[in-house]
């Protein structure tokens, strides 16, 4: 009986000392998942902290223009300018925050409007509405303080939605020399 406790009490140690193993390799891994996403920045574009107003401006004018494809193809150079302070934004933001998300979002709509009136896609226009209903509730909760779900793998998600919107900016500039 005494050789069975014993053996017991060695497995337990044993399981605790690999569980506590585990919990701290998952913190170092987490740890440096941050490190990626505070890296994953555009480069040349100058950080400046998000303005709740000017956010909220920007999406009530994003959103003002899906209504009509013409008046978005008239608007391309203040889409322009909505994605280029919403890469700011995105630059300056903290990884993971409310912040970098809302200003992702934004540049994303900005992009996809942009599209949307140059090459009349639907699509485009469907996920605009979706990113600025993101948008919207990302500034919803910053103001709130609610926490930000997904940690450091939202933040790096967030960086490469950046990324891929500036490589989208650019093919839309060739798109629209070309045409």
């Amino acid at each position: 009986m005494r050789l069975s406790g014993v053996f017991l009490l060695v497995m337990l140690l044993a399981v605790g000392v690999v569980l506590y193993l585990q919990g701290r390799s998952t913190r170092e891994d987490l740890d440096a998942v941050q490190r990626v996403a505070t890296d994953l920045r555009e480069r040349g574009v100058e950080g400046r902290s998000l303005d709740r107003a000017a956010a909220e401006e920007a999406i009530a004018a994003l959103q003002t223009l899906t209504a009509d494809r013409e008046m978005a193809a008239g608007h391309l150079e203040d889409l322009k300018a909505i994605a280029s302070t919403a890469a700011s934004w995105a630059q300056a933001a903290p990884s993971p925050s409310w912040e970098l998300t809302a200003a992702v979002a934004i540049r994303g709509a900005a992009d996809d409007l942009r599209s949307w009136a140059v090459r009349g896609d639907a699509r485009h226009l469907g996920r605009a509405r979706t990113r600025l209903a993101e948008a919207r509730a990302a500034l919803t909760n910053r103001q709130e303080g609610a926490p930000m779900p997904g940690g450091p793998t939202r933040a790096i998600r967030d960086r490469l939605d950046n990324l891929q919107h500036s490589a989208d900016e650019q093919m839309q500039e060739l798109d629209e020399a070309l045409r």
